[in-house]
């Protein structure tokens, strides 16, 4: 019976040398994937990487060019702004240059004969209460630019 011991120990031991053999291969098999699966990985993580900053350069270069052209249309908006301010201004002066003369008109006709002033006298006022006015003016000027200063 030794011998048939010894002969099913070596089948044994054969099994067990050919199963490691398969493991053996199998490992080396599985080894060379991970290693393919992981360069692939990276790669793939890189050329990911690549896209990303590729897309985020493209998105700095459109976000400079439409804040360009927002501060553009700005820059239009206020001198738009201005010259409308400026047409207001010429238009409200106008209407109480008008009325002012119109009520000078009437006080010239109306006051001299009540109040007794002639249109000499009257436009002597009118003339003397302008240069008041410009020299306070002038004076106001002067004041705030040494105040300033």
């Amino acid at each position: 019976m030794g011998a048939s011991e010894d002969s099913i120990r070596e089948e044994l031991i054969g099994e067990v040398l050919g199963q490691l053999s398969h493991l053996r291969r199998d490992v080396k098999e599985l080894t060379q994937l991970l290693q393919a699966s992981g360069k692939q990985f990276k790669d793939d993580g890189e050329l990911t990487l690549l896209r990303f900053t590729s897309r985020y350069e493209q998105f700095l270069k459109d976000f400079n060019a439409a804040t360009t052209g927002v501060l553009a249309e700005a820059g239009h908006f206020a001198e738009a702004r201005d010259q409308l301010v400026g047409e207001l201004a010429l238009r409200e002066y106008d209407a109480a240059s008008a009325r002012v003369r119109g009520q000078l008109r009437d006080v010239l006709r109306e006051g001299g004969h009540r109040c007794g002033f002639g249109r000499f006298e009257l436009a002597a006022w009118v003339v003397s209460a302008a240069l008041g006015s410009a020299a306070l003016s002038v004076g106001a000027v002067v004041v705030l630019h040494m105040i300033g200063a």
